[in-house]
């Protein structure tokens, strides 16, 4: 396979490291996400939330989610941790129901891995479900790191996640890929120092992502192959 021609722009070849949002970059998982927001508002008899409006939450973790679910059903602050329980527990029960994979992910993570380059995983997501779900799609083994947002001291936006990974391989960060959906995923590319490819299908939380200045936009990974 040639090296695609953003590689060969930004690095000369292929990266020496790429790391991977999960939620809205490799799998669409808010219908599941959303089922759990639901059933805890359920659990206090307020009003559903629904999947459509879960989508513009998503994205600073679960603790942001509940915390945003509960301000708009005007739920009072001290049930924060009641709620978050039984959004976990539902979660975990029905974690890949209705989540999916975007369009060629597996692609791009076997040219990657054909190529030698390591991946990482990371994501903002409780780490207790990220091996269960890369698991069921069968995507553990393409990564060298896991990280939820509860792995390292810090998560997304901070560029901790990042450089955690890039300093374990001694790799450059400007020879480094962040590919992710937000402008979370942007920031943390921007601190560390690393190129940053977003996806325009996934999560934005409201934001214009073409206003971000990240060095690519895409509609589908395969653009990246290019």
């Amino acid at each position: 396979m040639k090296t695609p021609k953003y590689f060969l722009e930004w690095f000369d070849g292929w990266p020496e490291l790429v790391c991977f949002d999960l939620d809205g970059t490799l799998m669409d998982s808010v219908p599941d996400i959303a089922g759990a927001v639901d059933a805890f508002l359920e659990h206090f008899d307020a009003p559903l939330a629904g999947e459509q409006r879960v989508r513009g939450w998503v994205g600073f973790g679960s603790a942001k989610l509940i915390e945003q679910a509960m301000q708009w059903a005007d739920l009072d602050p001290k049930h924060h941790e009641e709620a978050y329980r039984v959004f976990l527990i539902h979660y975990h029960q029905h974690l890949t129901d209705n989540t999916r994979l975007y369009p060629n992910v597996k692609a791009i993570l076997k040219a990657c891995k054909h190529h030698n380059v390591p991946m990482a995983l990371i994501t903002n997501k409780p780490s207790v479900f990220v091996k269960p779900m890369l698991d069921h799609f069968g995507l553990t083994e393409s990564f060298a790191w896991l990280l939820g947002g509860d792995t390292l001291e810090e998560k997304k936006p901070s560029a901790l996640p990042l450089l955690h990974c890039s300093e374990t391989i001694e790799a450059e960060p400007e020879k480094c890929l962040m590919i992710g959906d937000s402008i979370t995923d942007f920031r943390a590319a921007n601190q560390a120092g690393f190129k940053c490819a977003l996806v325009t299908y996934g999560y934005h939380q409201g934001v214009d992502l073409a206003s971000l200045g990240a060095d690519l936009l895409v509609d589908d990974l395969a653009e990246l192959l290019l």
